[in-house]
């Protein structure tokens, strides 16, 4: 089964031989994009591991699936779901609340789909392991009719980080998964933490889309909504400019410069 993570600034892939839970082939195109990278952009990147699999002798044909880390599942999809056109395009609708992330992961789905068009294509959600939060962890507190009309609501990303590492906590510890609770922390360019009991999350820091709660890379984390009006009538920007200083020049990058 060949395994693509398309993301924001990179793609890592393995080709898992599931019967004996290995990696027979693994690796990292980074710096997607960017001055110094590889690779002009995120279809090159996945055309070029095509390319570094068939030089290392892997036999293609051999490969029976392809799954696809996809980090906003919306309220429509919370578990593993076989890939057709109608996916794709609604993993492209929810790019608005994943902007970083959601078109790279679209991307991957259809060069993917292209390189290897017999064998089915999954989808795992980074939402799925947050869609049973409780209300009170999922809900903000705005008017409720006009969260229901437009899916406003506390989704949470990352989550099969957080839900993989719960249970790797117990195995290590000998416990019952279903007796911890355990405070889960996925630290990298995104970064967020969760609360899981019994194995099931019941708090989570990341929201609507993956840039509320810590500090991150270029992402800024937790901060006043009243920042965003401010800066429409102060500074003139608009919401195309508010969204590119949230996502992508702040968090550590802003704050270093």
């Amino acid at each position: 089964v060949l395994v693509l993570n398309s993301g924001s600034s990179s793609i890592k892939y393995q080709l898992v031989d599931p019967a004996a839970g290995t990696a027979v082939v693994s690796g990292l195109v980074e710096q997607i994009g960017e001055p110094g990278g590889s690779v002009a952009d995120h279809a090159a990147g996945l055309h070029s591991i095509h390319r570094r699999l068939t030089e290392s002798g892997v036999d293609l044909a051999a490969v029976c699936a392809v799954g696809h880390r996809v980090v906003h599942g919306g309220s429509r999809f919370f578990a593993p779901t076989l890939i057709t056109d109608e996916v794709v395009a609604e993993v492209e609708r929810l790019a608005e609340m994943a902007p970083l992330h959601n078109p790279a992961n679209a991307i991957g789905m259809k060069v993917a789909r292209a390189d290897f068009p017999d064998v089915p294509h999954v989808a795992v959600f980074d939402t799925s392991f947050f869609h049973s939060l409780p209300a009170a962890a999922a809900h903000y507190a705005i008017d409720k009719d006009v969260a229901a009309e437009y899916g406003v609501r506390r989704y949470g990303f990352h989550g099969t980080s957080h839900q993989y590492v719960a249970g790797e906590v117990a195995e290590f510890l000998g416990r019952d998964l279903a007796e911890l609770h355990t405070i889960v922390l996925h630290l990298g360019n995104g970064a967020s933490a969760s609360a899981v009991r019994g194995g099931v999350a019941v708090e989570t820091s990341m929201g609507l889309t993956p840039l509320e709660g810590l500090v991150m890379g270029t992402r800024c984390g937790d901060i006043d909504a009243g920042v965003l009006f401010h800066l429409n009538r102060t500074a003139g920007l608009d919401i195309e400019q508010r969204d590119e200083l949230l996502n992508r020049r702040s968090g550590l990058k802003g704050l270093s410069g």
